[in-house]
């Protein structure tokens, strides 16, 4: 393909943590293809999402906007970010891209989001969060019933956008799956290759319920809210299961990039690997997303433009979820692109040593209509989570250098004094920044 700007492809997954592929030390699975992005282009080893929850999150990679700004607070939104906010896609649709959807969408209120969205030349979706089997499509406006394992079908429909893309037009493809997400019902061809594997709940799921914030203790107890691990045993053989679903974005991707390499393209496409929230997988005694632990807000995230990456390599820059826009709008040449809370990461992507953000704030998604708030500010190894509640209100700080499972606050630490300060500071004003 013959153009000036970049093909572009994202690969999302759904609630797949920071160590979900065998690059980043997995003991579990191999993932080549992914694996692959991430050895021949730049993996931030530190990327994180601003709220860990499916459609705030979501909508946060496509406007570059805070959850709070855009305004798509939970998983059942009350407004429709479209209405007041850009988007890459429209924004690269508007530059002369072809753009496509394939996936899971899953920010509008049920009944209202299986249709196309702005933005897109290529639609398949569907309502909601979907099912793993028999997938209903809404194909560009139209009903279609598949039969298969939803992964698999998804990329057959990436395929084909490619095969019928243009050889004058670059294009924009987002391919998002549904896996990990529950339920844990992996592939056929995957469904019990991890039965023997030693996997165990992490130590801290044993940890006394009052040695956690006190809102994580109501999260733990509250067997409800689907957060807390109700049987050990049981929630092993989820694992087992989250972690076979993985293999299957694998291998899918695999197909995906040997599309690319066919018709000469990889080398001319940014490709993208990433997650929209991560996910607990026992620590702390709870599962899902969510709060402010590291396995929930932490993601994958790597990208390989060879023109750009080179020779591929690591960082320890912090990435975020909404420095996907602008990074897109940079390696795209987009002229005047709208405003954004995050930053371009081209720079890094050039000289992956250098680190150009170790701060940054976390403003949890909204509890309870709203009457509980999470903050966090992550500075470097240290993390200040603010709780505020109708009925109390809490500061902990965790120093992952020592203590990497967070499993000890030291607020109260005399040595964390400074830091404190300092971290308060810093919360208090991005905070007032973006209107929490």
């Amino acid at each position: 393909m013959a153009s000036r700007r970049p093909n572009v492809l994202i690969i999302l997954a759904d609630d797949l943590r920071y160590d979900g592929l065998s690059a980043t030390g997995n003991p579990w699975i191999q993932t080549p293809a992914l694996d692959r992005i991430a050895q021949e282009g730049v993996l931030f080893e530190r990327s994180y999402v601003t709220t860990s929850r499916c459609c705030p999150a979501r909508a946060s990679f496509l406007t570059g906007r805070y959850a709070h700004v855009h305004g798509v607070l939970t998983n059942k939104p009350k407004t429709d970010f479209h209405k007041s906010f850009s988007t890459y896609p429209e924004e690269l649709h508007e530059a002369g891209y072809r753009t496509g959807y394939i996936g899971k969408w899953h920010i509008l209120a049920r009944g209202q989001e299986s249709g196309p969205r702005p933005g897109f030349d290529r639609w398949v979706s569907y309502e909601g969060p979907g099912s793993h089997f028999d997938q209903e499509f809404n194909v560009d406006g139209e009903t279609v019933p598949s039969k298969g394992f939803q992964a698999d079908r998804l990329a057959d429909y990436a395929l084909e956008f490619l095969d019928e893309q243009p050889d004058d037009e670059p294009f924009l493809l987002t391919v998002a799956f549904k896996n990990p997400h529950v339920p844990m019902t992996p592939a056929p061809r995957h469904r019990g290759l991890l039965d023997a594997a030693a996997i165990e709940l992490p130590e801290s799921a044993y940890d006394p319920v009052d040695s956690l914030p006190f809102f994580y203790r109501r999260i733990r107890s509250n067997t409800d809210r689907n957060h807390a691990i109700e049987s050990a045993a049981a929630y092993v053989e989820e694992t087992r299961r989250y972690w076979e679903l993985v293999l299957s974005i694998d291998d899918n991707v695999a197909r995906i990039l040997a599309k690319l390499e066919e018709k000469g393209e990889l080398d001319t496409t940014v490709v993208i690997v990433t997650a929209d929230n991560g996910q607990l997988l026992g620590e702390h005694g709870v599962q899902q997303k969510g709060i402010s632990y590291e396995p929930s807000i932490r993601i994958p995230f790597a990208l390989r433009y060879p023109p750009i990456t080179k020779g591929g390599g690591t960082t320890e820059s912090i990435a975020l979820n909404v420095d996907l826009f602008p990074t897109l709008m940079d390696l795209c040449s987009i002229p005047s692109p709208p405003p954004s809370d995050g930053m371009s990461l081209v720079p890094v992507l050039e000289h992956p040593e250098s680190v150009v953000r170790d701060t940054f704030l976390y403003a949890g998604p909204q509890w309870n209509n709203g009457e509980m708030e999470e903050t966090a500010v992550i500075d470097g190894d240290l993390k200040l989570i603010r709780f505020v509640a109708a009925d109390g209100a809490q500061d902990v700080l965790f120093d992952r250098a020592k203590d990497p499972e967070e499993r000890r606050d030291v607020i109260h630490d005399p040595a964390y004094a400074e830091d404190v300060r300092r971290m308060r500071a810093f919360l208090e004003s991005e905070s007032e920044r973006l209107g929490l």
